[in-house]
């Protein structure tokens, strides 16, 4: 088959350039290649009996993972989200993607998973799919469900790290792959336990609602590795009977097990690896698929009523060019070494051959996606010469989820919906993220695109080269905690990334919390040296992020707590990031620390940041930084400051000092008779972070202030299904104290923003609540610096809301005075020394509490000041007062 233009050289990407059927006719002849297209496209539409299920056109979605599910298997918010999608698209046959029936075979923390945990999740995918299918295009149109049963086998990762579970070894795969990659060789007995796996998680798919099993075996993930286990001993290796022996079985206990069930397969025929360790391929030429075998396959399973087999080739880990033709490679990844349209052809070839050999037998093939408008008339002319009996879209489906529709009621897709063959999708996974079109689904898919980019160290690496290394760094002046950022970068910069994060980590005891909470445009990176006189500052927090998840995958953030004691102890008041960075350096200085908070680790973070900003990140931070710490050196008691246990009953006399890290738990300005529909954004916030969300679907939400609470509220009302969010604000957006990120995410996510408007009451007005708004004109500055807003009354307005939020600011507790005892408290906040210190002798505070409102990463560094301090202290023999 002839498979590279020799015009074309590895120099450049190929272009694509086919706008008709006589384009490609001029191509076929340039390469002497045969894709053949049609015009009629009728046969599109002809429904197709596969088993006992009638599919009622002939083109079906591919399974493309989204890595998107949640740690249990379940479906997520995106996973949703694509295949309602793919429901309304049109596709008569929904191939659903690779479905763990192992927690250990999970290729990503996020792969759907079988399990009884999932289930219900599942089941109510496929009736949200059948349901949404319904309404899109009538109550006939049901569209098959097919659910993929997989083992990722060597490509494993359900923790996020490369845990292998390979069939066979072999040599130029995994070179590429840097195997084993803490990876092993799975046992014959481990494979034969597989058989009852499959079977359970079949019967959930069957409970589930799925119209038909996939025992898939295809792009190297453990079936399919195993078909090609020439090199492998013991009675799933060798011989053709052994290497098919495991994915036979597993049919075989379906069938007994579940005697009606739609069993099918995804199979790869040709995997393009060297002989002894690929399978469907000539032992004298790589290039060259050798089918004999997987006919054989084929047949015994066709035998035992497999009602549909998915052909498929080559793999996208190793030559990625065999299974998906591109026109542009992942990032490291190579140019393809012949014309994309060849690996088209092979592809329809190897379903042809497949198709041929088993007339009765449906058969879908693979490789549309390239040709772009193109595609339904390839696809037509491959069914209608017996070479397929549907065609399987993969990429398109992400980019164009309803090529189906336009395809059967236009007769045509539209060139400005279809996929461009960009392998972005494919880099979203490769980079560890969800995946989706970057290109057609931008708004959702590119900010993660561009994170997923900046998680990658060959990247970052590439971006710190453009570090100046001042000798005054200003990215340093405008970090609260004073972090040596050219020193990590310049480590980091050469590879030494341990180096690189002792550097960091000396500067702040939670890297990863304050990479995703910073407001480093106004920090760090606001500052950099490359913002005023380069292209762009260094993506100071991306390279942090990576140092730091590197940090907790290797444990180098673990506390080093000296063997021996100090014998001194000290209590820290307030779990917040302030409590937590003092309590971790006092550790480390060999005390004894006991931290009180009333509710969990993590403070106002934990509470009320929403989770889509937070991302986890402080939950695993704070694991990996105490974990092991005997409990004779750290002990967290669930207890706070009240009337009834003031500091010096909550503290006693046991301690030899007390961090007081407390934040502004409380909403400001609020009214004991407001009206029902009132609620404050704290309140509302932390009612969002639990099970019992807000009920604000459908609903208009007024949210007053233009702080970044307000904002967070704003957006968090938004994502819960509110029709409509408005941010009313009295001020301009130059006196807006929101930070420029935050307001740009709330317009991204449809939020109003009113600006120069005020409210001056509520009254309640049939179930819904009637604010009274009047504009307001900017006089002249305030205390605050900024200019004070004059309301404007004669223009007051009436304007109806279901729920109104109120963000005008945070305070502590109005008891709080009273319950700290000798602590001077002044307008709320607690005054300090530059020690830390207190008025009380031997007590010390840091964060919000003697702030005000404030980032994370000052509240931090104010526990490491206090740390530090305390230690002096103790080691001059000095201690609290008693």
């Amino acid at each position: 088959m002839p498979a590279t233009d020799s015009s074309k050289t590895n120099a450049t990407p190929w272009t694509f350039k086919l706008r008709s059927s006589a384009d490609l006719a001029a191509l076929n002849e340039r390469l002497g290649l045969h894709v053949e297209a049609q015009d009629d496209l009728a046969v599109l539409a002809r429904p197709l009996k596969v088993g006992h299920v009638t599919v009622p056109n002939r083109l079906a979605i591919q399974p493309m993972e989204g890595c998107d599910g949640d740690s249990e298997g379940r479906p997520g918010p995106l996973t949703i989200r694509r295949y309602e999608r793919f429901a309304a698209g049109g596709a008569g046959l929904l191939w659903m993607e690779a479905t763990a029936v192992v927690p250990e075979g999970r290729a990503n923390p996020r792969q759907l998973w079988l399990n009884e945990t999932s289930k219900s999740s599942l089941a109510d995918l496929t009736a949200r799919i059948r349901r949404v299918a319904a309404d899109a295009h009538g109550s006939d149109h049901r569209p098959m469900l097919v659910v993929q049963l997989t083992h990722s086998g060597r490509y494993s990762k359900p923790n996020g790290v490369p845990a292998a579970l390979m069939a066979a070894h072999n040599p130029a795969r995994d070179a590429v792959l840097e195997m084993p990659r803490d990876g092993q060789i799975v046992t014959d007995d481990y494979l034969d336990s597989l058989v009852d796996s499959y079977v359970e998680a079949a019967k959930i798919a069957i409970e589930c609602g799925f119209d038909a099993l996939d025992v898939k075996a295809c792009h190297g993930y453990l079936l399919n590795e195993l078909l090609g286990a020439h090199t492998r001993e013991g009675r799933h290796g060798g011989a053709l009977e052994n290497r098919t022996r495991l994915m036979l079985a597993i049919v075989d206990a379906l069938r007994a097990e579940l005697p009606d069930a739609c069993i099918v397969t995804r199979l790869n025929v040709y995997d393009a690896m060297e002989y002894p360790y690929g399978w469907g391929v000539s032992e004298t030429d790589v290039t060259t698929p050798d089918l004999a075998e997987p006919k054989q396959l084929i047949g015994q399973l066709v035998e035992r009523g497999v009602a549909m087999v998915d052909v498929t080739g080559g793999n996208p880990y190793f030559k990625p060019h065999y299974n998906r033709p591109f026109n542009a490679p992942v990032v490291g990844g190579y140019l393809s070494p012949e014309h994309p349209l060849a690996g088209v052809q092979r592809l329809l070839d190897l379903a042809g051959e497949i198709q041929q050999a088993f007339p009765d037998l449906p058969v879908i093939g693979s490789g549309y996606t390239w040709l772009r408008t193109l595609l339904p008339n390839v696809a037509a002319a491959a069914i209608s010469q017996g070479r397929t009996a549907m065609a399987g879209i993969g990429r398109m489906a992400f980019a164009y989820p309803d090529f189906a529709a336009d395809i059967l009621t236009q007769g045509k897709m539209d060139p400005k919906k279809v996929c461009v063959a960009c392998s972005a999708c494919t880099q979203m996974m490769r980079d560890g993220g969800q995946a989706g079109c970057v290109v057609r689904d931008a708004q959702l898919y590119r900010p993660m695109f561009r994170r997923g980019r900046l998680a990658d160290p060959v990247n970052l690496r590439r971006l710190a080269e453009q570090c100046r290394h001042c000798n005054e760094a200003t990215c340093t002046q405008g970090c609260p905690a004073g972090v040596d950022i050219s020193g990590f970068i310049s480590e980091f910069g050469a590879g030494n990334d341990r180096e690189a994060y002792e550097i960091l980590r000396g500067g702040n005891a939670f890297p990863l919390v304050c990479a995703e909470l910073c407001p480093v445009e106004q920090q760090c990176q606001g500052h950099c040296l490359q913002n005023f006189i380069g292209d762009a500052p260094l993506p100071i927090a991306d390279i942090q992020r990576h140092l730091s998840v590197l940090a907790i995958k290797n444990g180098w953030s673990k506390l080093r707590v000296p063997a021996q004691s100090s014998g001194r102890r000290v209590a820290v008041v307030g779990a917040g990031p302030a409590g937590l960075a003092c309590a971790a350096g006092l550790v480390e200085a060999g005390h004894s620390v006991t931290v009180f908070d009333r509710a969990d680790l993590g403070g106002m973070i934990t509470a009320t940041i929403p989770n889509a900003r937070v991302r986890g990140s402080l939950g695993e931070e704070i694991r990996a930084t105490f974990d092991g710490v005997d409990e004779n050196r750290l002990t967290f008691k669930q207890a706070a400051l009240s009337a009834q246990t003031p500091l010096s009953t909550l503290v006693g006399d046991e301690f030899d000092a007390v961090f007081i890290g407390l934040g502004l738990s409380e909403a400001a300005g609020v009214s004991a008779d407001r009206p029902l529909g009132v609620t404050d954004a704290l309140t509302f916030l932390r009612q969002a972070k639990q099970e019992d969300k807000p009920e604000v679907r459908g609903k208009t939400v007024a949210v007053i202030g233009g702080g970044n609470t307000a904002l967070d509220a704003a957006i968090t009302a938004t994502r819960l299904g509110a029709r409509d969010v408005h941010v009313l604000y009295r001020r301009s957006f130059n006196e807006m104290p929101a930070w420029p990120t935050e307001r740009t995410e709330a317009v991204e996510a449809g939020v109003h923003i009113q600006i120069l408007i005020q409210p001056l009451g509520y009254e309640p007005a049939d179930g819904r609540l009637a604010m009274t708004l009047c504009p307001t004109v900017l006089g002249d500055a305030d205390e605050s610096g900024r200019r004070r807003p004059k309301p404007m009354e004669s223009s007051a307005y009436r304007f109806d809301v279901d729920l109104v939020i109120e963000a005008i600011g945070q305070t502590a507790p109005a008891e709080l005075a009273e319950w700290l005892d000798d602590v001077e408290v002044v307008d709320g906040l607690i005054g300090v020394n530059d020690d830390m210190e207190t008025t009380r002798a031997g007590t010390f505070a840091g964060g919000d509490i003697i702030r005000g409102p404030d980032t994370v990463v000052a509240a931090i560094a104010d526990g490491m000041k206090a740390a530090r301090s305390i230690d002096r202290r103790l080691a001059a023999g000095t201690g609290a007062s008693k």
